[in-house]
């Protein structure tokens, strides 16, 4: 499974293991959808990315 998902709309990277009903990753369109190379959080800060502070609460 993958771990982290960015949207690039909002550039946002969310935790898809640790989604919460506050998260907004449901709502994420499928042509803003990004995965990362390799799969880390610190890959997507690379690439500019927020952490969100839903599913993201012990990383941010």
């Amino acid at each position: 499974m993958v771990g982290y998902m960015g949207d690039k709309a909002t550039m946002i990277v969310h935790h898809l293991a640790a989604m919460s009903s506050d998260c907004r990753i449901y709502h994420v369109k499928k042509e803003n959808r990004l995965y990362f190379v390799p799969d880390t959080l610190d890959q997507a800060r690379k690439e500019n990315f927020g952490t969100c502070k839903y599913c993201n609460k012990t990383t941010s």
